[in-house]
């Protein structure tokens, strides 16, 4: 990406639920494991890579909440 070009991640807050330290929990216990549909954990995992690359390579600008979506908006500087 050239410098001032920008990325968004758009994220369905109803499937990712999860923060890293929580999926860690899930995936050390075999009954909470079982319980939680794999979307929401398969979903929560992208999710917080997805932020945690985009935070490292570019500028955050802002969030955006519409409905049970958000929109994070980066730039490339």
């Amino acid at each position: 990406m050239k410098k001032g070009e920008k990325l968004f991640i758009v994220d369905l807050e109803t499937v990712s639920l999860f923060s890293n330290n929580a999926l860690k929990n899930i995936a050390q216990d075999d009954k909470k494991y079982e319980k939680i549909p794999f979307l929401f954990l398969i979903a929560s995992y992208n999710r917080n890579k997805s932020l945690f690359w985009a935070y490292e390579h570019f500028k955050f600008n802002k969030q955006i909440k519409k409905g049970s979506w958000m929109i994070y908006s980066f730039e490339k500087v």
